[in-house]
């Protein structure tokens, strides 16, 4: 359809050099392209073998800490008799426990797991890594569909799977909340942004539908699902419409995006009345400089920062709890560096909207994750964890890989970025792999961590599991410690009196039970081991008054109705009674 001279064939030239992504030669002159084809199975194959490699050896760890209240000790995921219970109650309902936390899809999936494998280690943790590499892929194809470059995209799906900052959301079972949440939020960016390059209507298009009712699901499945309401106007009015004006881009974002806008306003106000079971707006459940003060959260938040910034670049000493004080100054070394790398961030996202957007967005993408855990807008129960970063650490991974190869495109350095980039993840992997090995045991994981972060909640489980092991001696050590650590907290008083009780010293253990009951009346578990207590002595009477309370907390509690029929017809047999006979 041309003549071949050389200003046509000049003009062929530069629209396949533009268009394919091989290094092409005609008539002897050779050129260069910077993104190679990448199928996507190869992709897709890459981000599975990356995570199976990462987290292989965490198979067979075990459970425990909050893996008790979440799972083990739960009895609603043991009979689906209780599924509305999930909808209605806390988390941790079904272990008599009281919590901020409402999962009633996280719930859905571990009463699945449980119902099929009931307590096989690898089953739980074949779990985990699944969903964490079906995130992987997930946003592969988001970055893909909206930035049209693989590389980019693999590159910051590879990073994201392997990287040491998720061990804790991926290896602690009942983290499984994590992955769940990013599943259904990356599922429904990547409908949305389908459906708004469709050219369709919202309302003709499946796949906005879609999008839209994953909303909810990524809401249920954890707390930090509620950001799609952000991440998805965000991607809207930054990368899919920048053909059109500021304005234009306003009204088409909203007019889209005002269905999971209204899904956010009726969550809030859900967790403020009917589901607000534990101060859903305060953790702390108190007034204090924390949760008074938004300029000391502020300054706190610029702290972690600072943190968060060497767990992505320079990921050593990574552990689950840390205690990190609050803030009061700007002029605090940490503080100020993480107000100067927060400050940056921030003049990015706002001066190049127009001339990066996939900057812009990615700076957006990492403020709207992390402000659910960032302790600004709502004081909750801790200032710094890993596991926050699993969402927010996305745009970070995204700015930075376009970064890197931009340096490989302009320096011309293809098989240096490449090594260095296979370096990068096997490092990862390894940390990983090594990682794993720490949460093998519950004693090895509470002996290493109490090193670190000797809190309350480290050393009291550390006292439980060496009780689990019948190692009553140092059982009775660390819960001695747990008591000087916050005497008002009837936890480590309960479990000191179970020590008692099976090391024969039924007087202390009595003593120790009360204890627990007079700080919270309703501390259950006392009552129960209460009652237990006082039918092996054949105290009947006793044992019925506590039998009695078990039953008014929980009518639906067959072996405690059970046992009090039991009492009351050893008691009106005349068998029964304070003077001990059977």
């Amino acid at each position: 359809f041309v003549d071949f001279h050389s200003e046509n064939l000049n003009t062929i030239f530069q629209f396949t050099i533009q268009k394919t992504d091989f290094c092409v030669t005609i008539l002897g002159v050779r050129k260069k392209i910077t993104k190679p084809h990448l199928p996507h199975w190869a992709a897709v194959c890459a981000l599975a073998l990356a995570g199976i490699i990462a987290y292989h050896n965490c198979l067979n760890n075990a459970m425990f800490w909050d893996d008790d209240d979440f799972i083990l000790k739960n009895r609603y995921i043991k009979d689906w008799q209780y599924f509305p219970k999930f909808f209605s109650e806390n988390l941790v309902a079904g272990g008599y426990l009281l919590s901020n936390y409402w999962r009633p899809v996280l719930l859905t999936v571990f009463a699945w797991a449980w119902h099929i494998w009931h307590t096989w280690l690898p089953g739980w943790h074949s779990l985990n890594i699944a969903f964490h590499i079906l995130d992987g892929i997930l946003l592969y194809f988001l970055f893909n569909r909206l930035f049209a470059n693989r590389i980019l995209s693999a590159i910051a799906a590879l990073i994201f799977t392997t990287h040491p900052v998720h061990n804790e959301a991926i290896v602690y079972v009942n983290s499984l909340g994590d992955p769940l949440a990013a599943f259904f939020v990356l599922s429904s960016l990547l409908l949305f942004a389908r459906f708004r390059q469709s050219g369709k209507p919202a309302y003709a298009s499946r796949n906005f539908w879609f999008a839209f009712l994953l909303y909810p699901l990524a809401i249920m499945s954890k707390e930090t699902g509620f950001v799609l309401c952000g991440l998805l106007p965000a991607m809207d009015f930054l990368l899919l419409q920048t053909n059109a004006s500021c304005r234009t881009r306003v009204k088409n974002t909203l007019s889209a995006a005002w269905p999971f806008l209204a899904i956010a306003v009726i969550y809030v106000i859900l967790r403020g009345t009917a589901l607000n079971f534990s101060d859903s707006f305060n953790f702390y459940h108190e007034q204090n400089e924390f949760t008074g003060s938004i300029f000391i959260r502020v300054l706190t938040f610029f702290k972690a920062a600072a943190q968060y910034t060497g767990f992505l670049f320079f990921p050593y000493e990574l552990r689950v709890e840390r205690q990190m004080p609050w803030a009061h100054s700007l002029l605090e070394g940490d503080v100020l560096l993480g107000g100067l790398i927060i400050t940056a961030m921030a003049i990015a996202l706002f001066k190049y909207w127009k001339k990066d957007p996939l900057l812009s967005f990615a700076f957006a993408w990492f403020f709207i994750a992390i402000a659910p855990a960032s302790n600004v807008l709502v004081p909750i129960n801790a200032v710094i964890y890993e596991h926050f970063l699993y969402m927010p650490m996305i745009g970070i991974t995204l700015a930075t890989v376009n970064a890197a190869l931009r340096l490989v495109e302009q320096k011309n350095i293809p098989r240096p970025g490449a090594a260095a980039l296979v370096l990068i993840l096997a490092v990862f992997c390894a940390i990983n792999v090594r990682r794993n090995t720490d949460w093998r045991t519950a004693i090895g994981f509470y002996e290493q961590l109490v090193q670190y972060a000797p809190s309350y909640r480290v050393i009291n489980n550390l006292g439980m599991e060496y009780a689990n092991k019948g190692i009553h001696d140092k059982a009775e050590f660390w819960y001695k410690k747990a008591i000087a650590m916050d005497p008002a907290n009837p936890v480590a008083y309960h479990n000191i009196a179970g020590t008692y009780r099976d090391t024969g010293r039924l007087a202390l253990a009595e003593a120790n039970f009360k204890k627990a009951i007079t700080l919270n009346p309703k501390f259950i578990f006392s009552y129960r081991s209460l009652a237990e207590l006082y039918w092996r002595l054949g105290d009947f009477a006793q044992a019925k008054k506590y039998l009695i309370t078990l039953v008014n907390f929980d009518p639906q509690d067959q072996n405690a109705r059970q046992a009090l029929q039991t009492v009351d017809n050893l008691i009106k047999q005349n068998r029964g009674g304070i003077d001990g006979t059977h």
